[in-house]
């Protein structure tokens, strides 16, 4: 059998070995740290409810249906005076109000007796009667 070698340190020895390594210091800032994501507990939706239309505060009196349309109708008549016979669909494209108040507003000028209606070619062409 032959004898293992042994090798004996001595505490200095040790000590230098166990020394850290100096490292280089550099002069950039360091990165922010990245946000730690929090495990989310899962919550039931909420319930989504219509909410009413918010009215403006300084809104001067409300407007009925007929007055509306009243008004409305007016406004067709003075646009026909002035531009003479035109397409419905061309006159709901130039006055400012929704296309069901002017549909309502023609049938009150048609009962009234104030204006023809016309079809050519799917094209309803509305005037003033003379």
């Amino acid at each position: 059998m032959t004898k293992q070698k042994t090798t004996t340190h001595s505490p200095a020895d040790l000590v230098k070995a166990k020394q850290p390594v100096a490292t280089e210091v550099s002069q950039e800032k360091p990165k922010k740290p990245v946000a730690e994501v929090k495990p989310t507990i899962s919550k039931p939706a909420p319930k989504i409810t219509k909410k009413a239309a918010v009215k403006p505060v300084a809104q001067a009196k409300e407007i009925s249906m007929q007055e509306l349309v009243g008004t409305t109708a007016g406004s067709i008549w003075r646009y026909l005076d002035t531009n003479g016979a035109t397409t419905v669909a061309k006159l709901i494209r130039e006055l400012p109000e929704d296309e069901k108040i002017i549909q309502r507003s023609i049938g009150w000028l048609a009962q009234e007796d104030k204006i023809t209606l016309t079809i050519i070619d799917r094209s309803e062409t509305i005037a003033l009667k003379e």
